[in-house]
């Protein structure tokens, strides 16, 4: 699968969205809720998640997003929504790091990732750490292991994302990387995953602005 990057970009939002909602809606909302590691009210009829940090909840069958404050959600956060929750299956995440060309179909669009998602990443907070590591917390972010200043952000119950970046000296300049669980593909389509470190990297800038 190539991922489409033009105009409505990222797929037609309108029309993934309603592809979402039907098989959201086809769906027994228990098992929804099991696979994706989320809560369903039997009596209201909610999914209810946080999402990047933020309690959302969806209408089933409707479909119908809404964030923590009650306010319709804009339809491309919305959608993503929707992916997950139709997406995740339940698999055991394995706590092992891929980059994005190692997803199904990623290796079609490794450059394209590189100059959306890591080198604005890099161009943020490569100067400045500390302000990205304060960021990431906001989010939910935890430190990780490993070489350079990492963070793993759960931007769903069930899909972390890591953040690395290793600060520049006098004879290497900074260097930065974009991380997915190797079980990514059971939780979001690859399609998302290109679109996905932008949102990240928006909501990390504008929660420690």
């Amino acid at each position: 699968m190539k991922p489409r990057t033009s105009g409505d970009g990222y797929l037609n939002l309108g029309v993934a969205r309603d592809e979402a909602v039907k098989k959201l809606s086809s769906r027994n909302p228990e098992s929804l809720a099991r696979n994706a590691a989320v809560t369903f009210e039997k009596q209201e009829g909610w999914l209810t998640l946080p999402f990047l940090n933020r309690l959302y909840r969806v209408a089933h069958p409707g479909g119908d997003v809404f964030d923590d404050g009650g306010g319709a959600t804009p339809v491309y956060e919305a959608t993503v929504i929707l992916h997950y929750l139709v997406t995740a299956d339940g698999s055991p995440l394995s706590g092992e790091w891929i980059s994005y060309r190692h997803l199904p179909g990623g290796e079609i669009y490794t450059e394209p990732f590189r100059r959306r998602a890591v080198l604005p990443f890099l161009q943020a907070y490569g100067a400045d750490p500390e302000t990205f590591v304060r960021a990431a917390a906001a989010l939910g972010g935890l430190r990780s292991e490993g070489s350079g200043i990492g963070m793993v952000i759960p931007v769903f119950p069930r899909v972390p994302v890591k953040f690395t970046l290793w600060p520049g000296d006098d004879e290497l300049p900074a260097s930065a990387a974009i991380l997915f669980d190797s079980q990514a593909s059971s939780y979001l389509p690859t399609e998302d995953y290109a679109h996905l470190p932008a949102l990240v990297l928006k909501t990390m800038q504008q929660r420690s602005g």
